[in-house]
């Protein structure tokens, strides 16, 4: 679906044809600034501090110094801390931990938030060691200061949330929200519990495992729908720790919409495997990367954030280490190759569309979801200049694989009270089973029930090999430097490299290597297949600046109304050269309306010689068109 979004004024639930109005490149070529164009008023940086705690080495001392470094050097203004800043909570640890934050006392706001292994010290101790450093004027939930907060900066406000509170926090979410929502352009929940997740989540671990015993448990199965449906009203980009792994996805609204979920990845000696992987019911998996340290490598993960009016820039980074302790010293990280590994640029007026990978099988039945084609309905600005992506399919993409795991009820606590109510809820609330009319694209048997009637009956979740979608973003932004058109960026294309790797994060070829069994999306134990990438377009690394092409996609935008279409010309914004670089030469413009053979062929008044073609029709409605291969911001401009 085509959802157009816009955090002012949203209708909540409403379902139309075209829109809604609403924990793991080299060098300096991994901080590129972002495809658009310059900014116009002084941006808000913020970065991501994942889970420090050393697995056993008290606090990870040496990712989070290099964290700091990077963050200095970006000129970050604020810090996320999601939890987990020690393993034991203990005074000797986080006098650790503040020996590295007190060298950056003077470069960064810092927002700490509890994890669970924070917990596991004194109050008191978690007062002393971070009260001065959350800001004065931090409007404080009641009963739960320094843990449960919010702050506005800018027109950015950040809620946030100590773990395991968000059973209870709901009410003062909704409140900070509906209090600065006409202030502010941009929310961020910052905390440690993730609400769906790869490897935990609430809803996996509060809904479906629920203990009747529990306070929180009971308490979060009434709010989690709520808290699903206000952060896709809000557009809300969530942000957690806890897993140990990267993860971006999007988290479907109770009943319309989505949000955004980022797991920061890990600045810990410890990395996590893949335990459960996407819960297709609710959640749109976009970028995964795992490192649990079975290739030799952990990874430290580094993200920001950069808000710029109603435009948001994300950049999420990583680079592999060695170190297993603080007396390792820095080795790798003394002097860190940041990688760029993910990310997105967006503003708040836009049009999103989740498009799903290639590999759908023959006959698929799409349920109104299943589209591995880029098509879009007509996305319109504010000043009335409409886009679409007319045509071009999902052919690059990455895959990634899970591991069998294993659950079962405990009679007398759990909410559940037998294996099948289990594995009834198991599909409930995050898993689609497999049926002709409804396909399960990621396994035949997701959630089963294995040794039934035996004392060793459990409910099992199957290992898999899964597919990530893509999120393509048609933002608009204000015409300027020489644009005779507003500004449209397209995003999440180029977003994949055609990656693949096991559940534990061990690099695989999606060219040769097949997936797992019961994979291939159709209800039979065939597993996913070998992909056949376009030729020259990506390096299938983790590397997004390797890669210079995406796939082929066809733009379309609308000519203004009192325009000579012969005088005007569709632009990319350069980067480097900062200014409007034309998609094609003039020899190369064609008076065609756009034709489904010119996704791999030129138009006849195009020659040969011409890598790519673009169109400028005037006959009815007037429009430019362009066969593109690459994200980037466009405009119309005076040829």
């Amino acid at each position: 679906m085509f959802i157009r979004t816009g955090v002012v004024s949203l209708v909540a639930g409403a379902l139309l044809t075209g829109c809604l109005s609403s924990s793991d490149s080299d060098g300096d070529e991994s901080n590129t600034p972002p495809p658009q164009p310059p900014a116009t008023a002084a941006a808000l940086k913020v970065g991501i501090i994942p889970d420090t705690q050393g697995g056993g080495q008290n606090t990870s001392i040496m990712p989070m110094r290099a964290l700091m470094e990077f963050y200095r050097e970006q000129e970050v203004d604020l810090l996320l801390v999601v939890g987990d800043l020690s393993e034991e909570a203990t005074p000797a640890e986080y006098a650790q931990w503040r020996s590295v934050v007190d060298d950056y006392r003077d470069d960064f706001v810092m927002l700490p938030v509890q994890g669970n292994h924070d917990i596991k010290g004194t109050d008191q101790d978690w007062y002393d060691n971070v009260s001065d450093l959350i800001p004065e004027d931090a409007i404080q939930m009641a009963g739960q200061r320094d843990k449960n907060y919010a702050l506005v900066r800018g027109n950015v406000l950040i809620i946030s949330l100590s773990y395991g509170q968000l059973p209870f926090t709901y009410d003062f979410t909704r409140e900070m929200i509906e209090t600065y929502r006409d202030a502010v352009d941009h929310i961020i929940v910052s905390t440690h519990n993730t609400m769906v997740g790869s490897r935990y989540g609430n809803i996996r671990e509060r809904v479906v495992e629920a203990y009747d015993t529990s306070e929180g448990d009971q308490q979060f199965s009434l709010v989690h729908d709520d808290y699903r449906q206000l952060f896709a009203d809000n557009d809300v980009i969530y942000v957690a720790g806890h897993e140990h792994q990267y993860l971006r996805s999007l988290i479907k609204g109770y009943y319309g919409g989505h949000y955004t979920e980022l797991v920061s990845g890990s600045a810990s000696y410890k990395g996590y495997d893949s335990r459960y992987g996407e819960s297709e019911l609710i959640q749109d998996m976009v970028m995964v990367k795992i490192n649990d340290g079975t290739s030799g490598t952990l990874d430290v993960n580094a993200s920001i954030l950069t808000f710029n009016d109603k435009l948001v820039d994300y950049r999420s980074y990583y680079e592999a280490h060695t170190i297993k302790s603080n007396d390792d010293g820095m080795r790798e990280l003394a002097a860190p190759q940041w990688k760029l590994v993910d990310r997105f640029t967006r503003t708040t007026d836009r049009c999103d569309k989740v498009v799903y990978p290639g590999s759908i099988p023959p006959g698929n039945q799409l349920n109104m979801t299943h589209d591995k084609s880029y098509r879009t309905s007509a996305c319109v600005s504010g000043n009335g200049y409409s886009a679409r992506i007319l045509d071009g399919e999902n052919r690059i993409f990455n895959r990634y694989e899970t591991r069998t795991r294993t659950t079962n009820f405990e009679p007398g606590v759990s909410s559940a009270k037998s294996n099948n109510e289990l594995a009834a809820r198991y599909y409930r609330y995050l898993h689609i089973p497999h049926a002709s009319y409804s396909p399960n694209l990621n396994n035949s048997q997701r959630v089963r029930l294995i040794n039934a009637g035996t004392a060793d009956e459990e409910v099992e979740i199957r290992e898999t090999t899964i597919d990530l979608k893509k999120q393509v973003s048609l933002s608009w932004t204000a015409p300027r430097d020489g644009a005779v058109s507003d500004v449209l960026i397209v995003s999440g294309i180029q977003g994949q490299d055609g990656t693949f790797s096991s559940a534990r994060g061990v690099m695989k070829n999606i060219r040769t290597d097949v997936g797992l069994p019961g994979s291939f999306g159709d209800g039979s134990e065939q597993a996913k297949q070998p992909v056949a990438l376009p030729a020259g377009r990506v390096n299938s690394n983790w590397v997004l600046d390797d890669d210079e092409r995406g796939d082929d996609y066809v733009l379309q935008l609308s000519l203004p109304d009192d325009a000579n279409a012969e005088e005007l010309a569709l632009a990319r914004w350069d980067v480097e050269a900062q200014g409007w670089q034309r998609v094609v030469a003039d020899e190369c413009i064609s008076s065609a309306g756009y034709d489904s053979s010119y996704l791999v062929s030129l138009p006849a008044d195009v020659p040969g010689e011409c890598a790519t073609a673009a169109g400028v029709v005037t006959v009815g409605s007037d429009y430019a068109w362009a066969r593109l291969d690459r994200d980037g911001a466009y405009a119309l401009i005076a040829r």
